[in-house]
């Protein structure tokens, strides 16, 4: 009696995992082939003793209906930040929260002048066009673009915008295509970010929980050849009909046997300083945000003030964004990003404890326009965030939809 071939997916990063999910969820046999030791690819966090360190300041958000789907809130709860941030513009700290979400804390940023009346109307703007992308219309140009057309005034821009989406898009000029910034906008407009319980790491783990026993970790793929096998580094071969990558860009390049434009491709990276503090430094679940244009850091967190798990029990954890680069990381001298962090936050750090470093130096992908992988062979799929938008939905959302594609091209051939 034959059986069907699984079908093979390369890399257990969140599209895969999703993908791999989706199909066994239809009873079709897959392998997961993963090159490290570790599941969530981009997503995760890593533990230092007993403390939960995402990899840079990650958030899910509450509207992500494809995370939703497959990882539920009563399998990995999750918890909301407040809307907005508590900006530290040099001098002040200024709370600004979305007026659609709670009008009242809107008086402080307008009575402090971070804040003024034409930037709640460019705000409307915004959401205007937002919607419109969202039900299928598009923009040309940039966010900077937009935010200038949107008629924002200059303290705004460079003290709230600029190092929000700059630290979201981790592009501090905004040059990320306007279609994607108003998407974006329009995720934070209808949405809350949130983090699970226990750290981001979590949700990966959940999400391959059910098809555990068919993901291989350490397992580097070399070489693909649709109908017939792939080949790992160690020499194992696995015979293979259908095969997904979901992979980078340029290893989904390398894999097809197809050469690399230098320009085609870039990363931008992230890092981030973790610390512990005997007391709360935070009295509610904000992000703190560098407003003032100088410095190292981008934002500060309390990762245990907003979700329970990041450690034991009374422990308070701090999370130390750094502002983005691109190229190599910057090399970071701690007790100055502590001693900046304090200064932001108004407090005493002495007290603080280092926990580590989380250095992500391909922490988003920059992919220029018309470098999509076209004409693929027959019996090879792509999933990827880089495919759209670079998050955890879009990761999730195009390993399903591979998925469903397989799916409906019907049984696979048997052996």
């Amino acid at each position: 009696m034959t059986s069907p071939l699984p079908v093979i997916v390369i890399g257990a990063g969140m599209a895969g995992l999703a993908c791999a999910r989706t199909l066994a969820a239809k009873s079709i046999p897959v392998t997961v082939l993963e090159s490290t030791d570790r599941l969530g690819g981009r997503l995760g966090s890593e533990q230092a003793g007993e403390i939960w360190c995402d990899r840079g300041f990650q958030v899910s958000m509450s509207n992500y209906a494809a995370l939703e789907s497959l990882v539920p809130r009563d399998v990995v709860p999750r918890h909301s930040f407040l809307p907005g941030a508590m900006v530290w513009d040099g001098r002040h700290r200024i709370k600004v929260i979305d007026p659609k979400k709670s009008p009242l804390a809107a008086c402080q940023p307008l009575l402090r002048g971070l804040v003024g009346f034409r930037d709640l109307l460019a705000a409307q703007r915004c959401r205007r066009w937002a919607r419109r992308i969202n039900e299928g219309e598009t923009q040309t140009g940039t966010a900077a673009d937009v935010i200038r057309q949107a008629g924002f005034r200059r303290r705004f821009v460079e003290t709230f915008l600029r190092p929000f989406f700059g630290g979201v898009f981790l592009d501090e000029a905004l040059d990320v295509p306007a279609d994607r910034f108003l998407r974006t906008l329009h995720r934070f407009a209808t949405g809350e970010a949130e983090l699970p319980s226990g750290s981001m790491q979590q949700l990966a783990q959940a999400m391959a929980a059910p098809i555990q026993d068919h993901v291989r970790l350490g397992h580097e793929v070399i070489s693909v050849k649709p109908g017939d096998h792939v080949k790992c580094s160690q020499g194992e071969a696995f015979p293979a009909e259908r095969i997904v990558l979901a992979t980078t860009f340029e290893q989904s390049v390398r894999l097809l046997g197809r050469s690399l434009d230098a320009h085609a491709m870039g990363w931008s990276g992230t890092m981030a300083c973790h610390f512990t503090t005997p007391q709360p430094v935070l009295q509610a679940p904000l992000i703190v945000l560098n407003g003032s244009g100088t410095g190292m850091i981008n934002l500060i967190c309390s990762p245990s003030g907003v979700a329970p798990g990041y450690g034991p029990e009374d422990t308070h954890t701090l999370l130390v964004s750094l502002r983005p680069y691109r190229g190599g990381p910057p090399q970071v001298d701690v007790e100055a990003v502590q001693a900046e962090a304090a200064a932001m936050l108004g407090v005493d750090a002495s007290a603080w404890s280092w926990v580590r470093n989380s250095v992500v130096s391909r922490a988003l992908p920059r992919i220029s326009e018309g470098h999509a992988l076209a004409d693929l062979p027959k019996g090879i799929w792509i999933a990827g965030d880089w495919k759209e938008d670079p998050s955890i939905e879009e990761a999730v959302q195009s390993g399903i939809d591979v998925a469903n594609d397989i799916i409906n091209q019907g049984p696979q051939p048997t052996t």
